[in-house]
């Protein structure tokens, strides 16, 4: 943890350092926009649950559809040719292109949810997929000979291989999906949200603003990743 911390040190020396050759419109002192974060998180809650609102219902359908497609694309031959190469496709398509399609076809406050769902629900579905493809055939075919039943194939075969997949693939779905929804507020001018902030910031060409929001996105993200991948580790933890 200390040495974690080293960097983020030296770079706020640096920081501090800079700050004090240019004007505040320019760089902001570190102090300066640890004051403005605190600020912005007294009177900009609001802001705040519209954001993590947006992202829990993101999150809550890519999980949804991302389970449903990827069983979909086990047990049928036919689907998987269907959707996989859409899920490809929808993978390597830049997310600034969905931006801008979303902005023609969906209302403003839908885009966030949207691009969320796009970013992540290819990740998801091909870790899923991944995790029910690589079970060893020969355990399976035990479990037909003893006559094991479904419940207890899934819980003790299946579900083991499915969550060393699926655990990996939710850290980097929450490492980038609170930069991501705040990247789509920004851009479709939502009139809520830390997106808004960010632009009211930009509009007003008020750095220490600007900067604030970021540090709060740095912590909202760390932390909820944090709280989610520790609740899911304990969860599962006798199948790690």
């Amino acid at each position: 943890m200390k040495k974690k911390l080293i960097p983020i040190i030296i770079f706020t020396f640096i920081w501090a350092g800079i700050s004090t050759q240019v004007a505040p419109i320019v760089l902001p002192s570190p102090l300066r926009v640890f004051y403005t974060s605190l600020f912005l998180l007294q009177n900009n809650y609001n802001e705040i649950l519209v954001t993590l609102s947006r992202l829990g219902i993101s999150l809550i359908l890519t999980y949804l559809i991302g389970f449903i497609l990827a069983f979909g694309i086990v047990s049928s031959k036919t689907l998987k040719i269907l959707i996989q190469p859409g899920l490809l496709f929808m993978q390597s398509t830049p997310i600034i292109s969905w931006i801008l399609l979303a902005l023609i076809w969906f209302d403003n406050k839908y885009i966030p949810i949207f691009i969320i769902c796009i970013n992540t629900i290819p990740i998801l579905v091909l870790n899923i997929v991944s995790g029910m493809e690589g079970i060893d055939k020969k355990i399976l075919e035990m479990a037909d000979i003893y006559n094991i039943s479904k419940k207890d194939r899934f819980y003790k075969i299946q579900l083991p291989s499915l969550v060393r997949y699926l655990l990996p693939s939710t850290e980097i779905i929450l490492g980038s999906s609170f930069k991501v929804v705040v990247m789509a507020e920004v851009i479709s001018r939502v009139s809520n949200g830390i997106g808004n902030g960010l632009n009211i910031g930009w509009l007003n060409i008020e750095t220490d603003i600007i900067l604030g929001w970021t540090l709060i996105i740095y912590i909202l993200s760390f932390l909820v990743s944090k709280l989610i991948l520790t609740s899911l580790k304990r969860q599962f933890r006798r199948y790690l």
